[in-house]
């Protein structure tokens, strides 16, 4: 069953991924470079202890940037609905055929539509086929078709969301 994210959840969504992004990643990705300089500055004692809290830090930066990501695919904002969807099957390592409209879907519905169809992408194991079909501007009806390795037979998901 899909569930379609309202208009807050995907607000608040978005603006979790940019959080973790934009502030704890860069600020934690500063930290690691102040951690190089002292490293530079002090005895070789207490410069390895530094570069083990530099790689500890560098994980952490990595883990908070892969939670951002399944959160919202941070190429939704700028290269629209397709790009991102193709990015995050690429990172899961599945094979995506996307039937989109035309012409452009307005921000809400791309942005409710893509964390719809995301949520679904994270549910699915490596080597997955899907296909996604998106009709609709204000009215959007989203069909996923996805056939799972190990699974039999094709599997059918559909929602509507409504957008302004």
């Amino acid at each position: 069953m899909l569930h379609a994210p309202d208009r807050e959840a995907a607000r608040f969504r978005f603006d979790l991924e940019r959080d973790l992004h934009d502030r704890a990643a860069v600020g934690m990705s500063a930290l690691a470079l102040e951690l190089g300089l002292i490293s530079t500055d002090t005895d070789p004692g207490v410069g390895e202890r530094v570069e083990v809290a530099q790689d500890m830090l560098r994980r952490a930066i990595d883990d908070l940037r892969g939670i951002g990501r399944t959160l919202y695919p941070p190429v939704l904002v700028s290269a629209g609905l397709g790009p991102a969807l193709r990015g995050l099957a690429e990172r899961r390592d599945l094979h995506i055929r996307l039937d989109l409209p035309r012409r452009d879907l307005g921000a809400e519905a791309q942005s409710r539509t893509g964390l719809l169809v995301a949520d679904h992408l994270n549910t699915l194991h490596a080597g997955s086929t899907v296909l996604v079909r998106v009709r609709g501007r204000r009215i959007v009806r989203v069909h996923i078709t996805d056939e799972q390795p190990g699974r039999p037979g094709l599997r059918h998901h559909r929602a509507v969301l409504t957008c302004g």
